[in-house]
């Protein structure tokens, strides 16, 4: 009889317990990942956080990622300005010549070139301007609130001082954040009813859009924009129950409203006012006469700077126009890799002045665009100040009919190192460019203390030249 339950010793050479072989559908699956319950403790499988990270999985998967890793994910892969756009002009404008060139777009892009026009002698003042337009905190009256902001202990003072610059940036910016409420009002009124499509552009029409509006058209603005339409959206959402773009597109508009509001002038004024009650603030600002205020802040170096930089509001326009598919169908998606790449250069997260400069020397175009950083050693690794300061920048340049550059340098005490990555059909001629180089360096009172020639193959990464970028105690990193 058969000894089942082995209650007994088993007999020498009939044990087999040893050579059973477990049903393979019983055994944890090692490829497949059980689903999660949230209810119970399940058997354990193949799944874990570490694997949810690997990029070349098709299944969905949890990201762990904050907006500054996004941010860094999306500058290793931003395009060149300097390197995308004349490869994009030198393409659509062959294919206009060819059709004749009748399109509007092409008339555009026509007066863009002939606005780059420059002689050399007026190169150094064109980057200044554009190193100045580039920077809206510019001029002596931001270097003594810099100084303030340094120099005292007070958290009050310096918690008053962002919330002027806030204030005023949202006053600044205020012709801008009206053009956008204006069209998204306007988009708005192609997605609703008619009879509520219409009134929606009655309430539109009371709005003053235009520029240099009167402090009693903008009150008005505000309380239309406030009473009427606001509300309006708000309860034609909530009759239609419209949860998609309509209400994303609202609340953008009550965002934008409430900058529009902050950057109202009585505010602006009251903020100043109140720095002036602090010591600190008075003893670099006493006697100054608030009344002018406003007349100071109309006239500084950046908003000069910017009302003569209109080159790069062309640029903007032509890079709008691509977006909305007026060049073409096939481009729209370069067009929007550029427009990534100018919003990627004004993230919050970048710490470097960066600089696109277009221009056409003796009939020849060059398209430069710069990143630099201006305090580079301003901090040691123990933490203590240099007494030097050293200047970072690397600069990108596509020269017609020549080719792609990559510069990298690093300035400090009246030396400068750089790398210089030129064309491979300029091998030959590296030695004649370094000793060019050089002599442009000595005529400025520069020693060139290491110079480096390679090959502009693989581009230099911006990440690479600026670690500072990777550091996250220059940020604010958080996750939505």
């Amino acid at each position: 009889m058969a000894n089942v339950l082995k209650v007994t010793t088993p007999m020498s050479g009939y044990d087999n317990s040893n050579n059973i072989r477990g049903n393979p559908e019983m055994q944890n699956p090692v490829n497949v990942q059980g689903p999660v319950n949230t209810e119970k403790v399940v058997r354990p499988d193949a799944r874990s956080d570490a694997a949810a990270q690997q990029q070349d999985s098709a299944s969905m998967q949890f990201k762990f990622e904050t907006n500054f890793d996004n941010f860094i994910q999306q500058l290793r892969n931003m395009p060149v300005l300097a390197e995308e756009l004349p490869k994009l002009l030198r393409e659509y404008m062959g294919a206009l010549n060819q059709q004749g060139g009748s399109s509007g777009l092409a008339q555009e892009i026509g007066r863009f070139l002939a606005m780059l026009e420059i002689s050399p002698e007026k190169m150094q003042s064109l980057l200044k301007n554009q190193n100045m337009s580039a920077v809206r905190y510019t001029g002596a009256f931001f270097d003594l609130l810099r100084r303030v902001m340094s120099e005292t202990g007070s958290v009050e003072l310096k918690n008053s001082i962002l919330l002027f610059l806030k204030r005023y940036t949202d006053m600044a910016e205020s012709g801008d954040i009206l053009s956008d409420i204006e069209r998204n009002i306007q988009k708005m009124t192609k997605w609703m009813f008619p009879e509520q499509s219409a009134h929606l552009s009655e309430l539109n029409s009371k709005m003053a859009y235009q520029q240099g509006a009167s402090a009693e058209q903008t009150a008005s603005n505000l309380e239309t924009l406030k009473n009427e339409i606001l509300p309006f959206l708000n309860n034609y959402i909530s009759k239609t129950h419209d949860r998609g773009i309509l209400r994303d597109t609202t609340a953008f508009i009550a965002s934008l409203i409430a900058r529009y509001e902050n950057g109202q002038m009585d505010g602006v004024a009251q903020a100043f006012d109140r720095l002036m009650e602090f010591q600190a603030f008075q003893k670099y600002f006493q006697g100054f006469d608030t009344s002018r205020l406003f007349e100071l802040l109309s006239h500084t170096e950046f908003e000069q700077a910017s009302a003569s930089n209109t080159s790069m509001e062309k640029l903007a326009d032509l890079i709008r126009q691509g977006i909305s598919g007026e060049a073409g169908i096939e481009t729209r998606q370069v067009f929007q890799q550029l427009m990534r790449s100018v919003l990627l250069n004004e993230s919050v997260y970048m710490p470097l002045l960066h600089m696109f400069l277009p221009v056409c020397v003796d009939g020849r175009m060059l398209f430069s665009e710069m990143w630099v950083d201006p305090d580079a050693g301003r901090e040691q690794e123990n933490g203590q100040e240099e007494d030097s300061r050293k200047v970072k920048g690397l600069i990108k340049f596509d020269v017609q009919d020549v080719g792609f550059f990559d510069l990298f340098f690093l300035c400090s005490d009246g030396k400068v190192s750089l790398q210089l990555n030129i064309p491979d059909r300029l091998t030959d001629e590296s030695g004649t460019i370094q000793s060019d180089i050089r002599q442009i360096f000595r005529e400025h009172s520069l020693e060139t203390e290491e110079f480096v020639i390679g090959k502009s193959n693989v581009p230099i990464p911006l990440t690479e030249a600026f670690e500072k970028i990777r550091e996250r105690k220059n940020s604010i990193n958080v996750s939505i």
